[in-house]
């Protein structure tokens, strides 16, 4: 029953993945690419782990057995197809809803709107990293956060460097890659991003990847398959290889490297499962505290510690969805929101041919890879899609209409305060 179970879970995702992202040998990513590969890689490959891994003297299968006990095996996996199920109904059905709109040239964010904006982040990430040096770069002891505080302060310039660089990208597609990668949004991205990607933020600078991939397959043209598999081989061996330098290992265990992410994610997991079990309805307390990480830390110095989930065991920092899910809304709950998730991202999806909708499809479809399934709610659903996929976007898009309707001649500059044509949701 546990084969047939998982083979049910690996095969679903992957039929429905193929459907939506595959056609004629090109590939198009879009949220149920994304969608799909997180759930397979986080809340999937646990449990094969623990199925399947005893048969072929899996190294630590032992172990693993010994945590994910076998009366857990069953509701976890029947929970899994159930969920998924219902993000594959809501899909289908805002497909027959919602049909695209038609392209029209909009009013574009202007030059100067993201210059300025890029150059804010540029000069707040350089004075980030001088005064947080000592945190920045070292290693970070069991216990302390000061790595963690100072390295997630230049991540979140980086991420917003990405959101400028992504609005200007979706704004002025004629800019071939070459010319558009030494732009002034570009450059800053790469050299930050780069350095924060030797100091850990793997997982973020692959979201930023991702999310130049599917605006390239969803606005420009979808690409030949064998690029994708190409473009992801290279990719899990990078950011493998990373993970054992960083660790000192050798760098023969990049596959076992990748491969751990999902499984040191799971330990909070099994910790659930056992302790608590599965619970069918729970009221979203904990996410409603969450939204406190809106505020920012200068304002609230000791919000992280606020912010901790209680009661959950979780040694490595991460924290599996299925558990902060479980905790806010229960199995129905979550199976209500899994339906009406897909329903709003297929709206926006209709909506690329403006600026604003487009960069909210973009970049929420980017988390749903990685940081949707393995972070928790404070960081996943309020930091990642609440503020930098919804609010800092139409911030820096409303910055660009009241920057050309303050340069704009007086008679003009109240129509296009007004103007609608950037986009809206």
């Amino acid at each position: 029953m546990n084969d047939l179970l998982l083979i049910a879970a690996i095969l679903l995702p992957c039929w429905y993945a193929w459907k939506r992202s595959v056609e004629r040998g090109r590939v198009e990513i879009n949220h149920v690419t994304t969608f799909s590969f997180g759930f397979l890689f986080y809340w999937i490959t646990p449990l094969a782990v623990r199925v399947w891994a005893p048969r072929l003297n899996f190294p630590l299968s032992s172990i693993w057995s010994a945590l994910f006990r076998p009366q857990y095996i069953e509701p976890y996996a029947v929970s899994c197809v159930a969920l998924y199920l219902c993000f594959l109904v809501g899909d289908t059905l805002a497909m027959k809803r919602f049909q695209p709109r038609p392209a029209h040239n909009g009013a574009k964010v202007p030059k100067l709107a993201l210059s300025l904006v890029a150059l804010a982040v540029c000069a707040l990430a350089l004075y980030l990293i001088w005064t947080m040096r000592a945190n920045l770069f070292r290693y970070a002891q069991p216990g302390e956060t000061q790595v963690g505080v100072a390295r997630g302060a230049v991540t979140a310039c980086v991420v917003l460097l990405g959101v400028v660089a992504l609005i200007a990208t979706i704004d002025r597609p004629e800019i071939s890659w070459p010319r558009r990668l030494l732009s002034v949004y570009f450059l800053p991205l790469i050299a930050i991003g780069g350095m924060m990607l030797i100091l850990g933020s793997r997982l973020y600078v692959a979201s930023l990847l991702l999310m130049f991939l599917i605006y390239q397959t969803n606005l420009r043209g979808k690409v030949k398959l064998r690029t994708v598999v190409t473009i992801g081989l290279v990719l899990i061996c990078l950011f493998g290889a990373i993970g054992t330098w960083r660790e000192g290992s050798s760098i023969k265990g990049a596959f076992f490297n990748v491969l751990l992410e999902p499984m040191e994610g799971s330990l909070s997991l099994v910790y659930y499962l056992r302790h608590n079990g599965i619970a069918w309805i729970n009221a979203p307390t904990r996410l409603i505290g969450d939204f406190k990480n809106l505020i920012p830390t200068v304002l609230m110095p000791e919000k992280i510690k606020m912010l901790k989930t209680p009661g959950v065991y979780r040694p490595l920092g991460g924290l599996h969805s299925f558990v902060s899910f479980n905790l806010n809304f229960g199995l129905v709950g979550t199976a209500l929101l899994w339906f009406l998730l897909p329903i709003g991202l297929r709206y926006l999806k209709t909506r690329l041919s403006a600026t604003l909708p487009a960069t909210i499809y973009i970049l929420c479809s980017g988390w749903l890879a990685f940081t949707f399934f393995r972070d928790p709610f404070y960081i996943s659903l309020v930091k990642a899609i609440v503020q930098n996929s919804i609010l800092v976007p139409w911030a820096v898009v409303l910055f660009g209409r009241l920057l050309t309707a303050a340069c704009a001649p007086a008679d003009e500059s109240l129509l296009l305060a007004a103007s609608p044509q950037i986009g809206d949701v």
